[in-house]
């Protein structure tokens, strides 16, 4: 029988595991955190904090087992050397319980999401940006056609996954009469205006058949899924001393890096987009004109985020001379995959839809073209190395 976790029972559950000793004392309330898992934060007077996930039950008993995944990325830090570089990069996995789907993680409690510090701060410190880029870059190259670490994943589940189409765009591409039930009427103009360019979902397949799965990648990367320390100061920022980490690795696998820095500047572009004034009575340069966050305010911060990655990670260059345009893709593909779920969750397909998911074609079909478009420069003028 499944152990159900609440915040009666927690602390007795660590204690049990020996993840804290007897006399361990947890501050209240025990906080539990909204999320597709089941989720409690506790912390101790003595500044220990652990962060207890736990896999949702269905009426048949079973979880989705995506907890593995974060458990396996730990596994690989505990036993390979070359990977180990990176455990300050990431939260650190204590315990992995697979009968009863619980991870058990250390909570970082002066840490906030990444969205949440721009959000307050209503600015883009670049350095911030370039830190995000390194860090990514030296899990890519960590891992980076290392046969090994290949190896340990595939037996774990199957990396072929990687190469597949969205669930977004195989649904696209296999609609039945049932989209009328399962979409509003606004939702349905999604999927009008997607079918309505065959240029987009070429250039959607074209992306996928030539994917290069050669190293770890999150395959999620939010905003939310980095957390900063709160307390960093934009005013004083010392680079050096500023801790980012990268959570959340449940959609962990084996695939091609591009999509990860595509989907991070999908979020910087939606920072830019979400802003947008979806007004239909204005045009379109005075809706342009009134973004509360003007795309030139995100276009520097871009820029530092491929820096930072190329810095560190430079030869991938040398194996993809694609790879930045691939990373334009990428981006398109973050912009509709977020399109969808606002079409699945019921979202209004307003102005604001519209306009993204024009972005998001421009970016797909005519990367060369997205590429001084996000980068505020052509790729040879970029001279990021």
């Amino acid at each position: 029988m499944r152990l159900i976790l609440s915040a009666d029972n927690v602390v007795d559950f660590l204690k049990e595991q020996r993840i804290c000793p007897q006399d361990f004392q947890p501050t209240t309330p025990i906080i539990s955190k909204e999320s597709r898992n089941f989720n409690l934060v506790v912390t101790s007077k003595n500044g220990s904090s652990f962060l207890i996930k736990q896999s949702r039950v269905d009426s048949e008993g079973r979880t989705s087992g995506r907890l593995a995944p974060e458990w396996l990325v730990q596994e690989l830090v505990n036993q390979f050397r070359e990977f180990a570089v990176i455990q300050p990069l990431i939260s650190e996995v204590v315990l992995f319980d697979r009968f009863n789907s619980i991870l058990v993680s250390v909570f970082y409690d002066q840490y906030i999401p990444l969205n949440e510090y721009y959000a307050t701060r209503q600015s883009y410190p670049l350095e911030i940006a370039q830190l995000l880029g390194t860090n990514l870059a030296q899990v890519h190259r960590a891992t980076y056609q290392k046969p090994a670490l290949k190896s340990f994943l595939s037996q774990h589940f199957e990396l072929a996954k990687a190469n597949k189409l969205p669930y977004f765009i195989e649904r696209i591409n296999k609609l039945s009469p049932l989209v009328f039930a399962e979409v509003c009427p606004d939702g349905l103009d999604f999927y009008k205006l997607y079918q309505r360019f065959p240029s987009l979902n070429q250039a959607v397949e074209e992306l996928y058949a030539h994917l290069q799965p050669v190293c770890l990648i999150h395959n999620d990367l939010t905003l939310d899924n980095f957390i900063i320390d709160s307390k960093v100061d934009t005013n004083l920022l010392d680079i050096k001393s500023v801790q980012l980490k990268i959570i959340d690795w449940e959609s962990v696998c084996w695939g091609d890096p591009a999509v990860d820095l595509g989907m991070i500047v999908s979020q910087y572009l939606s920072e830019w987009l979400n802003s947008l004034v979806a007004d239909p009575d204005l045009e379109m340069n005075a809706i342009l004109a009134l973004a509360s966050c003007p795309l030139e305010k995100i276009t520097p911060s871009l820029t530092e985020l491929l820096r930072g990655y190329l810095n560190v990670f430079p030869e991938i260059i040398e194996h993809r001379p694609d790879f930045v345009s691939r990373i334009v893709q990428f981006a398109g593909i973050g912009l509709i995959d977020r399109l969808s779920y606002y079409v699945e969750y019921h979202y209004p397909f307003n102005n604001q839809c519209l306009f993204k998911l024009q972005v998001a074609k421009n970016l797909l079909c005519n990367p060369e073209s997205g590429i001084k478009t996000i980068f505020g420069q052509i790729e040879p003028e970029l001279n990021l190395v």
